[in-house]
């Protein structure tokens, strides 16, 4: 590699000698090659010429010499960043005049090629129209990706260049292009595409073939108020990593989320035997108030220095894992930085960017689209990425990565980390092969409850349904009618709500302040329309703690699907008059009366387990002579209301 205008003298000198080689001379880490020798030497020797240097538009550095410029066909400009010729042609070149190490090597190429007579006679020329180079500075929209073709194509030239050369502002650009060529992506083979840079196994690192994994320290940071941060944590502790190899950090700034946390990292390491972590730290508010996000997060970095990490693992709380392999998987690419792609459920809103505008913020890139709809799946160099990273521990030594930026606010800790690692051209790169994950949406998180999670359904869904809604739910959705068990007649058992949900809507009715449950249990009943309740039982109504709605959503979403099944040629509309959860106690309510549903399809969800928090009780149909006792928390029974199905609730014991 040569570092001086001597030094690319001396590297053509040894081969002036033999006037038959050809000799090309490129930049180094801003160049690529799309075609191979046999065909850059063809399109070489078919310009008749013993020198090609490569143009631009943009002239470069002395102005005064545009009038000097000959006209020919393209562009007129000389950039020397590209050349080839013969070698004693070159070797003449470099000795047209005396040469300095500090001189600027586009002005004495510009003097050589604007001598007229000197050019003349040693056969000198411009690429001018993009037959082998291309600068992509001023004529990056001259290119096409000739995907169908399966080369790059200057539709304005006509050509189809083989040198593509990122001069200028134009790295991350240049990035772009090398994203499919040469040959590493194909977007016109197979549904997704295919990356063929991902069936490179060399290099790779794969921790089950290792006698001793990677070293590895994750850090974990909270910043704000988090829904679902038990799941947060809980997956992250979840990873399958070794923990004699792993290290552990969390960095919390959320006072009120404060002990949930504690208790978690109690959970997991303190209380727990078999906890085998090589060090696990939690630094809490108290700690960490003084300290903006570029300082917190570059503290992130130094514990991986100090513990001598082989791996450093980033993670917002903003993400949801649902994979247990993602520390392993991003390390097996074995790049500088990479991330996962992760996108808020059913949006564009990813945590990468193809593209970045001249102050370092989002810009939509050509493919964007295709990279975050999973249309084209690969392995991406990207100038922006965050909320998880895998950096490797060189590049973390380095100190080529870090947060703190003069240009930016706080705030953008994430654009200064891309910016940061873009100046020193250490590439981050977005894999998106396989699904580990999503973001959530923190806006409108409430903070009035104790569980505010439960009301979370309408902003995050999907991590509603991770969290809320029975994991066999699903494969109900799949079952016929008659393959659903019907302990009674026309009375369908399936499983609706987690042991989560069960747990968080019990407590968070009991540390409701006072007895939210007094003055229920009456015929007189204010909280009904007409005052009056036929069939009354101890109970709080979902609209006395604003949750009507978010069961209404419920009701849509995971019952109605189950109703179409059982019920056919009824469709659910998502309407209730009355949701309510019952509590039956020995000293209060411990049976319910024979009565009719109003409604034409009721729904029991058992919240507590049988013969643990109590004995006795069940759904006896007296028309069909049916008890049904044995319900698991979070199952439901559903039977028509009106008119078929007159029951009771037997009694407790």
């Amino acid at each position: 590699i040569c570092q001086t205008f001597k030094d690319k003298t001396k590297a053509v000198v040894s081969t002036q000698s033999t006037g038959e080689t050809i000799v090309m001379f490129t930049d180094s880490y801003d160049v690529i090659f799309v075609a191979d020798k046999a065909e850059i030497i063809e399109n070489f020797k078919s310009f008749d010429a013993n020198f090609v240097i490569s143009a631009e538009s943009w002239l470069w550095p002395d102005m005064s010499l545009e009038s000097q410029y000959p006209n020919i066909e393209g562009k007129k400009y000389l950039c020397s960043g590209l050349m080839m010729g013969y070698a004693g042609t070159f070797y003449d070149i470099l000795h047209y005049k005396d040469i300095a190490n500090t001189d600027d090597d586009q002005l004495f190429y510009t003097h050589v090629y604007l001598d007229q007579e000197f050019r003349s006679r040693h056969k000198i020329i411009l690429d001018g129209s993009s037959k082998i180079f291309h600068n992509l500075h001023g004529a990056i929209r001259e290119l096409d990706y000739g995907f169908g073709n399966r080369r790059i194509a200057n539709w304005e030239m006509g050509t189809m260049p083989q040198v593509i050369h990122g001069n200028g502002p134009t790295k991350i650009d240049l990035s772009r292009f090398g994203n499919y060529y040469p040959a590493v992506f194909d977007p016109a083979t197979g549904p997704s595409g295919r990356c063929m840079v991902c069936e490179e196994t060399e290099g790779r690192v794969n921790v089950t073939e290792m006698d001793t994994p990677p070293v590895i320290l994750t850090a974990m940071f909270i910043t704000e108020r988090t829904p679902f941060l038990d799941y947060f944590i809980n997956q992250t502790f979840a990873q399958e990593y070794p923990q004699e190899r792993w290290h552990v950090r969390i960095f919390n700034r959320v006072f009120a989320q404060a002990d949930l946390i504690q208790e978690l990292v109690n959970y997991h390491v303190t209380n727990n035997e078999g906890a085998k972590f090589a060090s696990v730290r939690l630094y809490q508010p108290k700690e960490l108030s003084m300290k903006g996000n570029m300082e917190l997060y570059d503290a992130g970095l130094k514990e991986c220095v100090e513990v001598g990490c082989d791996w450093y693992y980033a993670l917002d709380s903003v993400i949801t894992l649902t994979e247990r392999s993602v520390l392993s998987d991003l390390m097996y690419w074995n790049v500088s930085v990479a991330t996962t792609q992760l996108t808020q459920p059913g949006q564009y809103w990813s945590n990468f960017w193809g593209d970045v505008n001249k102050d370092g913020f989002y810009k939509r890139s050509s493919d964007y689209f295709e990279l975050v709809k999973r249309e084209r799946k690969g392995l991406w160099n990207v100038p922006f990425v965050n909320h998880l990273l895998a950096i490797r521990g060189d590049v973390v030594r380095s100190g080529n990565v870090k947060y703190a930026h003069d240009k930016y606010d706080d705030s953008n800790h994430d654009v200064s980390f891309a910016a940061n690692a873009r100046s020193a051209n250490v590439f981050m790169y977005m894999v998106n092969t396989q699904y580990h994950g999503h973001l959530k949406r923190m806006e409108n998180y409430t903070t009035t409850n104790t569980h505010n999670d439960l009301w979370q359904i309408f902003t995050n869904p999907t991590d509603w349904k991770l969290n809320y809604i029975h994991p066999r739910y699903d494969l109900y959705l799949t079952k016929m009618r008659h393959q659903f068990p019907q302990p009674c007649p026309d009375v369908y058992h399936f499983p609706l709500l987690s042991k989560k949900f069960s747990w968080h809507i019990i407590h968070e009715l009991e540390s409701i302040p006072g007895d939210i449950f007094a003055g229920s249990g009456q015929n007189q009943d204010t909280r009904l329309a007409g005052g009056y309740e036929n069939v009354p039982t101890v109970d709080v109504h979902f609209t006395q703690i604003n949750f009507q709605q978010e069961w209404l959503k419920v009701l849509r979403d995971f019952v109605g699907p189950i109703q179409q099944r059982v019920f056919e040629g009824y469709k659910f509309h998502g309407s209730a008059y009355l949701s309510f959860v019952v509590k039956y106690h020995e000293a209060g309510q411990r049976k319910l009366v024979p009565h009719h549903a109003h409604s034409t399809f009721t729904t029991n969800t058992a919240l507590n387990r049988q013969n643990i928090d109590y004995e006795g009780g069940g759904s006896y149909f007296i028309r069909q002579k049916c008890l049904v006792r044995d319900v698991d928390i979070g199952w439901t029974l559903m039977h028509p209301g009106k008119l078929t199905h007159y029951h009771e609730g037997k009694e407790i014991t």
